[in-house]
């Protein structure tokens, strides 16, 4: 990890911090309503180079499976009752750890809603890191089902990308860290789905850290998406360190996120 190694080790005690909050105030305050919790993603899995978890960039993806008689919060108070429990998130975790290199940004999704949903794909649980309660192992898709799915979602592509250029012509300080957000949820698994029109197990990709995706895109002959798709992710690293605060870098952060996004795209139109 070169000079990253250190960053990294903080980092990761900082994401290891905050699973440990999040599965504390699910037993405190949602013991009869959650019926089980899991972290995926980036953050959780392992990491052998600086791209693998960008701090801020990143996120702690976090799935929730409420109980069937149940909604998360009381139906009278939710707004503030999701305010108080990100206050508590976060004062929490200023207090266990007061020299903190970063503050993960948690990203939490019901999964009650997306079940219903025909292309919603639960991580396998040897992916996951188990919050609370036991989720249950679903069968995989087919191959074939994925392949769908994942060109299904590159091909969207095709509108959102035309979409960038009247907000970068007027883009400016947060303006810039807006759009970065905006596309970064896209960049990130593009290149799996590209790759899995091809892979023999495409489900086994979305196990795999960014350092091995981006060795699986040079194997198979993308090696300009692969040396963008490592560009964006240590421009994310000088955006952090930055504070997020400079314009030029995040333009450069957005405009290699571009690159992979219409390269991804125009990559899939063979299938």
């Amino acid at each position: 990890m070169s000079e990253y190694s250190e960053y990294m080790k903080q980092a990761k005690k900082d994401v290891d911090l905050c699973v440990e909050i999040w599965r504390s105030i699910f037993e405190e305050h949602y013991a009869e309503t959650i019926d089980y919790a899991y972290s995926k993603g980036s953050a959780v899995r392992e990491w052998e180079s600086f791209i693998d978890y960008v701090p801020v960039l990143s996120d702690v993806d976090i799935h929730i499976k409420s109980k069937e008689y149940s909604g998360l919060f009381s139906d009278d108070n939710s707004f503030y009752e999701s305010v108080s429990i990100g206050e508590m998130y976060e004062n929490t975790f200023m207090e266990m750890n007061p020299d903190f290199f970063h503050l993960p940004r948690t990203s939490i999704i019901r999964l009650n809603t997306l079940f219903s949903e025909v292309d919603f794909i639960q991580p396998r649980l040897s992916e996951v890191v188990i919050i609370k309660g036991k989720p249950e192992e679903l069968e995989n898709p087919h191959k074939d089902d994925i392949r769908r799915i994942d060109l299904k979602n590159l091909q969207e592509l095709d509108e959102f990308l035309p979409t960038l250029s009247m907000r970068m012509i007027k883009a400016t300080g947060l303006d810039l860290w807006t759009i970065t957000r905006r596309i970064n949820w896209r960049v990130s698994p593009a290149p799996i789905r590209l790759l899995s029109q091809t892979h023999e197990r495409p489900l086994d990709l979305w196990e795999m850290n960014r350092t091995k995706i981006a060795k699986e895109l040079e194997n198979n002959d993308y090696l300009l998406i692969s040396e963008n798709y490592k560009d964006y992710y240590y421009e994310g690293w000088i955006a952090f360190m930055e504070g997020f605060t400079n314009s030029q870098t995040l333009r450069r952060l957005i405009s290699s996120g571009y690159e992979i996004l219409k390269q991804c795209l125009q990559e899939s139109r063979i299938f």
